[in-house]
């Protein structure tokens, strides 16, 4: 069977599984974290084009599931989530996967989740690898293991890295300082890390009124800041107070340095007499 037969197969069966369950989706909470799960899809390359953003809020207006809820509302929703992602689509993310972690409550509806955004992802035929890696990182927040859902990377993927270590010379920045950089590309984040520069400790509120921003958008931007390891979070009790990580920024520091000075290809220095090339300027024929 080709790939796209069995995509389609899968997707089918999945909305088959949505559909004969669906009067026991009614929470908020289940049409909150997939609103949240279709517009992680929409933007899952990073970027939201027009007509897929377009094509997602149609899926979501037609299918079965979610036509439980005013469809007025859904849209409502689904745009509020595009909009974080457009202007800031790292820090967009976390809130769209914290919108997804409120389903984990109750296992079924979690599934559930993960099922609408792998059939709003493949309704298209085409379920891409950057659609899977964000569905995939839902099933993390929703303590559901990938693999339940064959979202386990491809071997493609795994001779990719293969390839990579071979070649170090040629390999981008691993995930980690990916996350890193990304972290830091925002301006109001660097702002916001100025205040744990000198070493002091600040609770969310604490840092919000150092920031000038508010609690919730703190909240959010310190949540990068932690993914990308410029702070460590400590609880005590009921308070969470937030730290730079030093030494994980060294760490990160260091990998940053080897890949900026890591040294080029070396350029070929055969001699064209020798070698079979034809001299400059010479005719070939």
């Amino acid at each position: 069977m080709a790939l796209w037969d069995r995509l389609k197969d899968s997707v089918q069966t999945m909305q088959a599984q949505l559909s004969a369950k669906k009067s026991h989706l009614k929470s908020g909470a289940f049409r909150d974290a997939s609103i949240a799960m279709c517009a992680l899809v929409a933007a899952a390359d990073g970027r939201i084009d027009p007509s897929e953003r377009e094509r997602v809020a149609q899926l979501i207006a037609t299918n079965d599931v979610l036509q439980t809820f005013p469809s007025d509302d859904l849209h409502r929703r689904f745009e509020e989530n595009l909009d974080k992602l457009t202007a800031d689509f790292d820090l967009g993310k976390v809130s769209a996967i914290q919108e997804i972690s409120k389903a984990k409550k109750k296992p079924a509806e979690a599934r559930a989740v993960v099922q609408i955004g792998i059939v709003i992802g493949g309704a298209d035929g085409y379920f891409d690898d950057s659609e899977r890696a964000v569905v995939r990182e839902a099933c993390f927040a929703l303590d559901i293991p990938p693999a339940e859902f064959d979202l386990e990377p491809h071997a493609a993927d795994d001779q990719a890295d293969a390839e990579q270590e071979t070649h170090p010379g040629a390999a981008l920045p691993g995930d980690e300082l990916q996350v890193f950089l990304k972290a830091l590309a925002s301006g109001t984040r660097q702002k916001l890390f100025s205040h744990f520069a000198n070493g002091e400790e600040l609770t969310v509120g604490e840092a919000a009124e150092r920031a000038g921003l508010g609690a919730s958008t703190t909240s959010e931007h310190l949540a990068v800041l932690r993914r990308g390891g410029l702070l460590r979070s400590i609880r005590t009790g009921k308070l969470v107070r937030y730290r730079a990580d030093q030494e994980n920024i060294t760490e990160l520091l260091g990998q940053l340095q080897s890949y900026l000075l890591a040294p080029s290809a070396p350029q070929d220095t055969r001699d064209p007499i020798t070698s079979g090339w034809p001299r400059e300027g010479s005719e070939t024929g």
